[in-house]
Parts: C-alpha cells; structure tokens; sequence
C-alpha cells in the first residue's frame, strides 16, 4: 500500500523550501497536530534530509505563526487562539476588498468562465454536503482574486493569512445557512468583477470575511 504521509524522505535541490513547504503541509492538513512537538532529529530522518533544512523550515513556520517555541529547546505546532484567529479576519477583510477592487481592473473573460465554473462547483458541493471539497474551491476562488490583484506582495501576505487559520476557518460553515450565504456572496463578488465595479467587488469581498468572522464567533458562544 503507497504510503499517504505528507511527512516522507524528500529528494530535491531545493530542499530548504521543500521542508518548509511539506511541514507546512502537515501542519495545515492536520497531521501534525496543535502541541505536537517538531523534534529536528525525527524530521530530519522521517524526510531524508540533514537537520539543518529541517531547522530553517521551523523557524519560518515560527514567523508564520505556525509554531510556537515554548522552551530554549523545545518548538510545537501553535493553536491559534480565538483572539488570533477574530484578529486575522479584521486584517483579511481589508485586504481582501483591497484584492477584489483591484481585480476588477485585471480580470478577463477566461478568468470569468474559470470563476463561474467554481461557483458551479460550489453550489454542487452544498447540495451533496460534501464540505472538504467545498474549502477546496472556496480556497481556488479566492487565490484567483489574489492574483488578479496584480500585486505580488498583497497575493502572498493574502495567501499566508488564511494557511495561518485554514484548519479553523471551516466553523463558520456550521452555521445554519453560512454555507449558502457564502455562496452568495461569492456571486455578487463575481458579479461585480463582470461589471467591473470596483466599489461593490471591494464591499462584496469584506462583507464576504466580515459575515465569515461573525459566523465563526457565534460557533464560539455556542460551545
């Protein structure tokens, strides 16, 4: 049987990107677990690589806010507080309306028929409730957006933003009736770039994480 680890031996010239990019992988998958201990040893020899890699990759995880050190020697993977996670949402609902206003100025007809087809996609997702492919498409629909930005810093600051909450960001969508109100309100962000109105692709899209974070919080006071 093939082995369906994320963490296994790497062979690659880049190898310090790679580990980075494979823990961060785990990390955001969940097979490495919040409080697990990252022990550069063990990951070393679990990925084939010396430690040095190992340790250069634990470090950006560190400043991505990934990783925690706890001790002098001892790094875990972080827990992001519901504070963190609220905090996040404020950040990406600027920058996100600032992506989609920008957008509008980039978008063309092929990246049209590209987002029409995801939100094909998401609405069949709903009905058959099959949520961990809906993340995914979710996801899709927005790095398009991001890119379509044109600005490369704003893409990646957006895209690091949502792996630092990705594992938590699926609560909202137990909120009663979140799942379709999301879907909406990617319709008229879609909507907005067709027409290429800036003002409503720009409203559209913190609306979008605004409503996103209130869900999440009222999952919250549930429990």
């Amino acid at each position: 049987m093939e082995n369906s680890s994320v963490i296994r031996p790497l062979i690659d010239v880049n190898i310090s990107d790679k580990v980075f990019d494979v823990l961060k992988k785990a990390i955001l998958c969940g097979e490495l677990k919040p409080g697990d201990v990252l022990i550069e040893r063990d990951l070393a020899e679990k990925l084939g690589v010396s430690r040095t890699p190992v340790r250069e990759a634990i470090q950006r995880l560190k400043s991505m806010g990934l990783a925690v050190q706890i001790s002098k020697k001892a790094v875990i993977v972080a827990r992001p507080t519901p504070k963190e996670v609220i905090d996040t949402y404020d950040v990406r609902e600027v920058l996100e309306g600032l992506a989609a206003s920008k957008a509008v100025d980039n978008v063309t007809a092929e990246d049209i028929s590209y987002l029409k087809k995801l939100m094909d996609d998401m609405h069949r997702c709903i009905e058959i409730n099959d949520d961990e492919e809906l993340e995914k498409i979710h996801m899709l629909f927005h790095e398009r957006l991001f890119s379509l930005s044109g600005n490369k810093k704003l893409y990646q600051i957006l895209m690091d933003l949502r792996e630092c909450i990705k594992a938590y960001t699926h609560v909202g969508y137990s909120f009663p009736g979140r799942k379709l109100e999301a879907a909406k309100e990617h319709a008229e962000i879609l909507e907005a770039l067709i027409s290429r109105n800036s003002k409503k692709a720009q409203d559209w899209a913190r609306k979008h994480i605004e409503r996103s974070k209130e869900a999440y919080i009222r999952e919250l006071q549930k429990d």
